[in-house]
This record gives structure tokens, sequence and C-alpha cells, in this order.
């Protein structure tokens, strides 16, 4: 199957609508090339107070951690969404900036042609990325966004 698209990213927080975004970007995609993005944030107070109670304050062992628990989280959405797909290329990202600059940088720099997101997620820190992030998207982009309802 030809695909008008040559690298289609999707955005997912491991949100059913997300998984739902994962498996229309597959077929969406056809033969393109398909990246499967978690954005994760830097450790807050919370995350940094359970590491210092654990006698670990180690934040660059902290930031492994949370980078470790969102391949977890995007393993499983990916499980979920398509079988475990292996097309789908997987990327984690400790975002620096909101969530829906990251999608939109990382997919000028990986010269994505298309952008898949949810209409809204999950929430909180793991899944900060749908929602007002999807609106962020459409905001931020200078290529086709499809969002999924």
């Amino acid at each position: 199957m030809n695909s008008v698209f040559k690298h289609v990213l999707v955005a997912t927080d491991g949100s059913p609508m997300a998984d739902r975004a994962i498996a229309l970007a597959l077929r969406v995609g056809g033969g393109a090339k398909v990246t499967a993005l978690l954005v994760v944030r830097d450790y807050g107070l919370p995350e940094y107070l359970r590491a210092a109670l654990a006698h670990r304050p180690d934040a660059q062992a902290l930031r492994k951690e949370i980078v470790a628990e969102g391949h977890r989280l995007l393993d499983a959405a990916i499980e979920r969404a398509v079988g475990g797909d292996a097309r789908i290329q997987r990327r984690v990202v400790l975002g620096e900036q909101s969530p829906s600059r990251e999608i939109v940088a990382l997919a000028e720099r990986e010269g994505c042609d298309l952008i898949v997101i949810a209409s809204h997620g999950l929430g909180g820190r793991m899944a900060g990325l749908l929602g007002s992030q999807s609106q962020g998207v459409l905001t931020l982009a200078t290529l086709p966004v499809l969002v999924v309802r």
C-alpha cells in the first residue's frame, strides 16, 4: 500500500484515546515510517521527595527512572493499540519544554510529514501531553495534524 506520507509521528500518553491514535497512525501511514512518541516531564517535587526518602537523591538516576517508566508505558500502549507492532519506532523524550513544543520540535527534527494526536488524554505528569496539548500542537505545527476523537 502506497502512502502520501513518508514519516508519521503519533503522540501518546497511554490513554485509550491515544491508543486509537496509534492504530490510526499505522493505517493512515500505510507503508510510511511511524514513530510513537511519549513525552515525560522531568522530575517534580513528588518524585524528588520519593527519591530523597529512599536515600537516592541522585537527579540523574531519577531522570533515568522516569524515562524507563516512559518506555514501559509506551511499549504497553503500542501493545494494546496494535499488538506491539515492531514497525513502530519508539521515542521517549524527557521534556524540557511543554509537551506540545516537544512534539512539534521532534516532528520537525525527524522530517515528519504528519502528526497524529488524540483530542484529549489522561492528564498528569506522564500524560501532560494531550487535551490542551493537542491544541498546542495545532497552533505550533507547520505540517498537517490529524486529531483523533
